[in-house]
This record gives C-alpha cells, structure tokens and sequence, in this order.
C-alpha cells in the first residue's frame, strides 16, 4: 500500500520506502512509526535538490500523510478482521481486548491481549458454559 501510494503521488524510491515498511510492519506499533521516520530520511535524502518550503515540506507531508493513512487502515480495518477470524471472535471484541490490555500493561499489554482473551475465551468455554453470557462470547467457538 505504501509503495502503490508513494508511486502515485510521484516520489522518488517509492520501492524502497515502501519496501521497508513492509519489513518493519512485522515489530509491533514502533515498527511502522521507525519505517516512516526512515522513509522521511530517504525522501529528504534523495530531494536535496528542490526548494526546501515550497517543493520539500509538501513533499514530506505527502510522504507523512501516506504513513498515517496505511496506518491508521492496517490498525482500525485490517487488523481487527484478520485477527478476528483467526480467533473466531468479533472484531469490536478483538478492538476491545487491545485497549484494555494497553490500558493494563502498556506496549507488552497490547501484544499479548488477543492471546489472553482467547485463553480466557477457551477456560470459559470448558469451566464456566453454564452462564449465558459465556455462551454468548463462545458461541462460534
């Protein structure tokens, strides 16, 4: 998506740029915002010809602006719908089980909230399916 964005708004090493995004899309949450700091360095680095407000700054905010996006799209759409699926649970619930676990335990927390809400998912579902609200939450399980 970087690549594609990058290419249409006319950057120069839209491949590379978008090429390391995608290798630091694989660490989590700092992982991307490293690969836009770079791909801010190589934009800076292979334009030092042009005027720097008028040309260079709308350039930058072009590149930024492609970071957020794909961004903020891998977060709140793709994310919670892959993750749901493979856990066979809702994407709101996925959603809300990685803020929770960000308010709970920071960084670390939002890594490991959608393993610990499918173990908890799980012993509900053998211990506790008595309870309607259990059987609700495991249902498609």
């Amino acid at each position: 998506m970087v690549t594609i964005s990058l290419l249409i708004l006319g950057v120069k090493n839209a491949l590379l740029i978008g090429f390391f995004a995608g290798i630091m899309n694989v660490i989590p949450y700092i992982g991307p915002i490293i690969a836009a700091a770079i791909g801010v360095m190589i934009t800076l680095s292979s334009n030092m010809e042009l005027s720097f407000y008028s040309q260079m700054v709308p350039l930058l905010i072009k590149v930024l602006a492609v970071f957020m996006f794909t961004r903020l799209l891998d977060d709140f759409i793709l994310q919670p719908n892959i993750f749901s699926k493979s856990v066979k649970a809702h994407p709101l619930e996925i959603f809300i089980a990685v803020l929770v676990g960000a308010k709970i335990g920071g960084i670390l927390g939002m890594v490991l909230a959608i393993p610990f809400y499918t173990a908890f998912r799980v012993i509900g579902k053998v211990f506790l399916s008595e309870f309607k609200v259990i059987q609700q939450l495991t249902k498609n399980m």
